[in-house]
This record gives structure tokens, sequence and C-alpha cells, in this order.
């Protein structure tokens, strides 16, 4: 497995210090800001997995992950969320999600649940 990842939050920050972390545990990370950017995102490159915001401005990370797994159904879809969403968690969990994280993510656990 290609180990690129896109990561998607609307904090600038965050994707940021996520990339950075990702790429010096020998990710090749690219970072985008909305749902809509992550579809098109998706589109331009394979991404085996994708760690995504729930919670954004425009489409939601929920909407986005769904679009994104029908136009490739094997790429991996992380969620995170800082907000009790349960009908947001609920419907990603049953549309496939690998795992819903808890913002502020705990790094260890997602760097060995990525590896």
């Amino acid at each position: 497995m290609s180990r690129r990842i896109l990561v998607v939050d609307d904090d600038l920050l965050m994707v940021m210090t996520l990339c950075d972390i990702l790429r010096l545990h020998g990710w090749e990370a690219t970072g985008v800001h909305s749902g809509a950017d992550a579809i098109q995102a998706a589109r331009d490159v394979e991404y085996p997995i994708v760690l995504m915001d729930i919670r954004m401005p425009g489409m939601d990370g929920v909407t986005a992950f769904k679009t994104i797994k029908a136009e490739h159904p094997r790429t991996r879809v992380v969620l995170m969320t800082a907000h009790t969403a349960p009908d947001l968690i609920q419907e990603a969990e049953r549309a496939g999600a690998v795992r819903v994280l808890s913002k502020p993510v705990d790094l260890p656990a997602l760097l060995k649940l990525l590896d």
C-alpha cells in the first residue's frame, strides 16, 4: 500500500501540523481545507487513506467521505471530530469509515492505526 494520505480539516494549523507529523513518519501527506477540496483532490490523485474532520463549513466530512468512497471504494477514511455529533458519527460508521477519532487527536494512536 502506498503511504500517501490526504488530510482534510478547515483548521489550517491542524492540517499543517498533522501533515508535518505524518511526513516525519514516512507518509506522503497532502492537506486541503474543505470537503469539496477533498473530493477534488481524491479525483486528481489516488489516496489510499483520507484523514478528515467531520464538522467543516459548507460540505461536512461525512458527505465528502461518502462521495469519495462512491468514486474510490478502496479508499480508507478515518474521520475526526471535536464535537459530539452522534447522528453524523453513526452515518459515517454505517457508510464504512475505518474509525472516528476524537480531537485533539491522540497522535501515537493515530500513527499506530495508520500503520
